[in-house]
């Protein structure tokens, strides 16, 4: 393992936890009647939550498959129940990514491969995820705030 990979995966992994420390307070402020708030030509925060928590299944289902590897799981889709419901998904979202994601070598975190019409790395992956919890972190303060 070159010093390289081993940098840039810890670093992708504080990058996900930091990311998830954005969101989660903005989840655990939410009442269940916040879930059916919207933004005029939106999503409602139920909506919201329903993608990332997907997007996170699929995206632990994406490294699995860039890796080799069997899938961590299905693919969770449905807004969540409840505010509740929400941070039990995205806690069972985020087992599944490092699961995928536990013991990767470091040919398969560089590799770049064709999925679909797109082309994905695992550290790519990991950046996209970081990213897509702190962009719907605001979307979703954006939405409660009004």
């Amino acid at each position: 393992m070159s010093d390289e990979f081993d940098r840039e995966l810890t670093s992708a992994r504080e990058e996900l936890d930091a990311a998830r420390r954005e969101l989660l307070p903005v989840v655990s402020a939410l009442s269940d009647g916040d879930l059916d708030r919207e933004r005029r030509g939106g999503w409602t925060v139920r909506r919201v939550l329903g993608h990332v928590i997907e997007s996170e299944w699929l995206y632990a289902n994406l490294v699995a498959h860039l890796r080799g590897a069997p899938a961590p799981g299905d693919v969770v889709s449905g807004g969540p129940s409840s505010a509740a419901d929400a941070a039990q998904r995205l806690d069972a979202s985020r087992r599944a990514l490092l699961a995928a994601l536990d013991g990767v070598d470091e040919a398969s975190f560089y590799r770049l491969s064709v999925v679909g019409h797109e082309e994905y790395s695992i550290i790519s992956v990991l950046e996209n995820t970081a990213n897509h919890d702190r962009e719907h972190a605001g979307q979703i303060q954006a939405i409660v705030n009004g």
